[in-house]
């Protein structure tokens, strides 16, 4: 079963923006899913850092939300959860349709 479209409204005024911001997170979990497999807590520590702010400045509050646990994990040495919220953000951000609004 496919799971429903989550729908995410976003600011017409990032609709230029937003490829390029779909591309390089697609890269940047991508590139944590290897960090996760390789043990580097403080290399998955600063890119969640840094996708917790990029998804927070876009609009996108739930991944934000979700690097932002992984940032925690990582910083406390914590890599239970860490391959699990790897694969959530990758799960999340493949069931998401975006909606350009005006505000």
């Amino acid at each position: 079963m496919v799971p429903a479209k989550k729908i995410l409204e976003i600011d017409a005024d990032l609709q230029d923006l937003i490829p390029q911001f779909l591309e390089n997170r697609k890269k940047d979990i991508a590139s944590l899913q290897a960090m996760v497999a390789q043990n580097d807590l403080t290399a998955i520590a600063q890119l969640a850092h840094k996708i917790k702010g990029a998804a927070a400045g876009y609009g996108f509050a739930d991944l934000s939300k979700m690097a932002s646990e992984m940032e925690v994990a990582a910083k406390n040495s914590d890599n239970g959860p860490l391959s699990d919220l790897a694969e959530k953000m990758k799960k999340h951000f493949e069931n998401i349709e975006i909606h350009f609004v005006s505000t």
